[in-house]
């Protein structure tokens, strides 16, 4: 796969972290609507939707390239992550990246978590401006 070409056909990036009674946080950046969805299942009141701006925009193509998410999410996919590239952390997490010709890359875990989720999860939270970490 060439990375930096599929960075830039991505359409949809989709981030879930949950504990095992099934709490927390769910992102979905649309990036053909422009729009953050947010998912809480700790507080379903805690819901919203809000615009990705110019400057939001910026902070995800910076995280994504620093973070090596494509990279990440295909090691994990096949099976060829590396030890030093995992955190042993409690909980689970999803990652679903949908690119304009429809095609998917999707991967879930639990208690392994890519090394890149500390950059994902600060990602997230600067363009939420929500806490993206597990109670």
């Amino acid at each position: 796969m060439d990375y930096k070409k599929a960075y830039e056909q991505i359409k949809v990036i989709e981030i879930e972290v949950r504990n095992y009674a099934d709490e927390g946080y769910k992102v979905r950046y649309d990036f053909d609507s422009n729009i953050i969805q947010w998912r809480d299942y700790y507080m379903w009141n805690n819901n919203f939707t809000k615009c990705i701006t110019d400057n939001k925009k910026k902070i995800i193509d910076a995280m994504l390239h620093k973070s090596k998410l494509l990279e990440s999410l295909d090691a994990f996919i096949n099976g060829t992550v590396r030890e030093e590239d995992i955190l042993v952390r409690s909980g689970k997490w999803e990652i679903k990246v949908v690119f304009n010709d429809g095609t998917k890359m999707n991967h879930k875990d639990a208690d392994r978590f890519p090394a890149a989720w500390i950059d994902w999860r600060t990602m997230v939270e600067n363009t939420t401006e929500c806490t993206f970490r597990l109670h």
